[in-house]
């Protein structure tokens, strides 16, 4: 199953194309830069050379081939040494799009691309035009780069989310203890969830990354036969299984000679035979989405297994957000092994957190009291925490 991420609401980066807006509102760095770069003796000529522009563009294999009539492109010259250049193509009928940008060594050291922002700025002013769509980016690095020259910023999701997730409406959807939750200090939230779930973990973007990424921790060998219990819905919840991850692995029900095991506490029923298929040697995943808190006189879900997913989406009112537990692994672990890293969903819900984390016990009396309200016989076994 391969991870398509960009499914946040980020922030684009509009340049007014206005000096004057632009002046006031630019960062005081790419100030500083287009004033280092006019004391360099920075000049600018429009061209439709691209063998120039090929010459401080990154990777020229990528470079448009050819100008198409709207679009204009300008390069960066100190002395007769060229030094960057910029491609800007028409999107709307106000707005430019940064479409190339580059510049060598000399044009990094006097900040040359700095300086060609401005000049679409004061190219530009007195046109139909009114930005520059700078960019955006879900690298950080790239993100903060573009933000330096952002005048006017806008809001863009680049790929709506899945269509299973669905929102959740409530008759309270905003509660006023939300607004001022960036005043109050705080809470560490990674240590409080080391706390609970008394193992090192790894934040992942949904379930399904979570536990592919267990399964893949374990070194298992190509396409292994994986042996599942579930509490209840067995069948159901194999089928699942084999619909997300059939590609990489096989699911069998209660196969004890699989090279690893699957114990899932599905819709908030504990699986009674985790602990005795945890005292074999062969590795178990405790799937724990459904299942946060148990009872007092339980084992804590998850505290079994080799491994244990959780999911706050089915908790908390977030969108995304699991947790691998069990053992932390690094950013170049989840990129290179697991193939599912996003810097900026995991932020995301480190902030929603600070929220929510702290009020898990009030969301478990709530669904219990839903439960009890709308069940008038709770299933068998059933555990009404969430």
């Amino acid at each position: 199953m391969q991870y398509i991420g960009k499914d946040v609401l980020t922030q684009g980066s509009l340049l007014h194309l206005n000096s004057q807006v632009a002046w006031k509102r630019l960062r005081s760095r790419a100030k500083q830069g287009i004033r280092k770069a006019q004391k360099a003796g920075i000049r600018v000529e429009e061209s439709r050379d691209l063998v120039q522009m090929a010459k401080v563009w990154y990777n020229p294999d990528t470079l448009t081939s050819r100008l198409t009539p709207d679009q204009r492109m300008f390069l960066a010259y100190v002395e007769d040494q060229l030094v960057g250049g910029i491609i800007v193509t028409p999107v709307t009928r106000n707005t430019l799009f940064y479409h190339y940008g580059g510049t060598n060594e000399l044009g990094r050291t006097i900040e040359a691309n700095a300086y060609l922002f401005w000049h679409i700025v004061e190219t530009f002013q007195d046109t139909p035009y009114e930005y520059l769509d700078v960019g955006v980016s879900f690298r950080t690095e790239l993100q903060h780069y573009f933000q330096k020259y952002c005048t006017q910023p806008y809001p863009i999701l680049f790929r709506p989310p899945p269509e299973e997730v669905r929102p959740r409406i409530g008759l309270d959807p905003v509660a006023a203890a939300d607004l001022d939750w960036t005043e109050r200090q705080g809470i560490a939230v990674n240590t409080q969830l080391f706390e609970f779930f008394e193992s090192e973990f790894t934040y992942l973007p949904s379930w399904p990354f979570a536990l592919q990424s267990a399964l893949r921790a374990l070194h298992l060998p190509d396409h292994p036969v994986i042996g599942v219990w579930a509490s209840v819905g067995e069948a159901s919840y194999i089928e699942t299984l084999e619909r997300q991850f059939g590609d990489q692995f096989t699911f069998r029900a209660r196969d004890r000679s699989a090279a690893a095991r699957v114990a899932c506490h599905r819709w908030g029923v504990p699986c009674l035979e985790a602990e005795s298929l945890c005292a074999d040697s062969i590795p178990v995943i405790e799937d724990c989405r459904d299942l946060l808190l148990g009872r007092a006189t339980e084992s804590h879900p998850g505290s079994l297994g080799r491994y244990a997913v959780y999911d706050f989406s089915r908790w908390f009112p977030m969108q995304f957000g699991s947790v691998l537990a069990g053992e932390y692994f690094s950013d170049r672990d989840v990129w290179d092994r697991f193939h599912c890293l996003d810097v900026t969903k995991r932020n995301m819900v480190r902030e929603l957190l600070q929220i929510h984390w702290p009020r898990r016990m009030d969301y478990a009396a709530a669904r219990a009291a839903n439960w009890r309200r709308y069940a008038p016989v709770c299933a068998p076994g059933a555990c009404c925490q969430p």
